[in-house]
């Protein structure tokens, strides 16, 4: 393992659960580019099912049917795996596919404490969270970690499917 992924697996299993403890989570700003109040920083899905992101976040839920065969295996491979969401709650496509992916959250009952959210304004930016080393170009940003280990990345669309996307990740050993 290189010493940038070691850096990178430490920052996601130690640095970032602790922080997130620390910081005040879904707090909301005004975006500097729109206009509109969005979240920024570490927040939960709570904050995304309230309020003005509710609309958006339940359309998109409640139409999304994931693949029930794909679902089933997702369940069974689940272990071991962390999940790192970025997104931005004034972008069309993290509108889109974060509610998606929640919803096969929901369906393989996946921990909700393995799962990380950090909200950015339009410049790619979280307040005073650091995502450099990540890499964000585009939102949302999903990235996969099995016991640390980068295991893959969905960037603001899937290749496939949502789900044949992380069964494609979660096969990885």
């Amino acid at each position: 393992m290189s010493l940038r992924a070691a850096s990178i697996r430490l920052v996601f299993l130690f640095l970032i659960p602790s922080m997130a403890m620390t910081q005040e989570r879904n707090q909301t700003i005004t975006d500097p580019k729109n206009g509109n109040e969005i979240l920024i920083g570490y927040c939960d899905r709570k904050a995304m099912e309230k309020g003005e992101n509710a609309t958006w976040f339940s359309e998109y839920y409640d139409a999304y049917e994931p693949d029930r065969n794909i679902i089933n295996e997702l369940k069974q491979k689940q272990a071991g795996i962390e999940i790192f969401i970025i997104l931005g709650t004034w972008c069309s496509d993290s509108r889109e596919q974060v509610p998606r992916f929640f919803k096969i959250l929901d369906k393989i009952r996946f921990d909700k404490k393995s799962v990380q959210i950090v909200a950015v304004d339009s410049h790619k930016e979280a307040g005073n969270i650091d995502l450099k080393i990540y890499d964000i170009t585009k939102v949302p940003t999903f990235i996969i970690y099995r016991k640390g280990r980068k295991i893959g990345r969905i960037i603001e669309k899937p290749f496939m499917t949502l789900e044949k996307d992380l069964l494609m990740f979660f096969n990885e050993n």
